[in-house]
């Protein structure tokens, strides 16, 4: 049997590997704190994240666009990101004023479900089909690619928060259906579980580090076993440098990385979700199995809006990553899918609930 032959490493992928990976190194010794913390820590670095991807998708076409575009895609993005815990604060705020109780803002209690706006989505078309008309320039390419990666935004980075803080909701509030029959984490459950500086900082994030670790060692199994052992490619017209080796040595090493955490947790008594517990641990390795494809999906979609406007990367913020969007584009993805497949799971695959 004939042994994998490897490809010869260039000084050019060795110095970009180094680059890589002291880039990462970087953004994990800026970002982990802040991923644990949760609370305003999260909401900031969440916040700096989307103003820059979505400033890398407006320059994504190489157009002199006017600041009126600017703005509102900014408005937009952020509306769909933020204004439904707004919303929630609020309705707490004139509830708790009736019933002459206390009030407190939370970040945390309204991610139940993805929340997008249907009335922000019609803003959206409304405002970009008036630029096309006021704006010789807005072309009708323009304002589909406006609509739809404006919504895109949203939704991925929304699902960001809701994996974060689903837990939150699942643990500790009764409506949910599950927080009277949690016996995890020492046989504490509820609210008082949620009190708790373990879940607070990190039982709760285990969910969220669960899809980006997936997500990041297919990416990175990818890169690796794609450069030494890559031969066939697998679609030269979205994707040059990507091979089928590099996508099953991705896809292997991001199931195996969230089998391992995955699995180890929720047998160890400290479940990332009530519905993901020892009795059901089969949809922990359907989720496994599931998201590195997901995670290719959103790569390869990313990279085709790139090959649309003959671009290399978004950004170059990130040495060795590119921008913002190069970096999250596939976490996106999968948050977003890891939201709809949950709250099929948790509604017990109602499709109506």
């Amino acid at each position: 049997m004939n042994n994998p032959q490897m490809n010869p490493i260039s000084p050019e992928q060795k110095a970009s590997l180094r680059s890589r990976t002291i880039v990462a190194g970087i953004l994990i010794a800026l970002i982990l704190p802040a991923f644990f913390l949760g609370s305003w820590v999260f909401f900031g670095i969440v916040a700096i994240f989307l103003a820059l991807a979505t400033t890398e998708m407006i320059r994504a076409p190489h157009k002199p666009y006017k600041w009126y575009v600017y703005f509102v895609s900014y408005l937009i993005t952020f509306s769909y990101v933020y204004w439904f815990v707004l919303k929630g604060n609020f309705s707490q705020y004139i509830q708790s004023r009736h019933q002459g109780v206390a009030y407190t803002f939370s970040l945390e209690n309204y991610f139940s479900s993805l929340d997008i706006s249907i009335i922000g989505i019609a803003a959206s078309i409304f405002l970009f089909c008036l630029i096309g008309l006021l704006d010789k320039s807005f072309t009708w390419g323009d304002v589909a690619y406006f609509i739809t990666f404006t919504l895109l935004m949203g939704l991925g980075f929304q699902a960001f928060f809701f994996c974060r803080y689903y837990p939150f909701y699942l643990f500790g509030n009764a409506r949910s259906g599950f927080a009277a029959q949690a016996n995890w984490y020492g046989g504490i459950s509820g609210a008082d579980l949620i009190d708790t500086s373990a879940f607070k900082y990190f039982g709760s994030s285990s969910l969220l580090f669960f899809v980006i670790l997936i997500t990041t060692m297919n990416d990175t199994g990818a890169y690796f076993i794609g450069s030494v052992f890559g031969r066939h490619k697998m679609n030269e017209r979205i994707s040059p440098h990507k091979t089928w080796e590099g996508f099953f040595g991705g896809w292997i090493f991001g199931a195996v990385a969230g089998l391992i955490f995955g699995l180890t947790i929720t047998f160890l008594g400290y479940p990332m979700l009530p519905t993901l517990n020892q009795g059901t641990w089969y949809w922990v390795v359907a989720l496994c199995i599931v998201l590195p494809l997901i995670s290719d999906l959103g790569d390869l979609s990313f990279s085709m809006i790139k090959r649309n406007f003959g671009i290399k990367d978004y950004g170059s913020i990130l040495k060795g990553h590119g921008g913002i969007v190069d970096r999250v584009g596939s976490d996106m993805f999968t948050c977003i899918f890891t939201a709809m497949a949950l709250v099929f799971i948790t509604n017990g695959w109602n499709f109506f609930a």
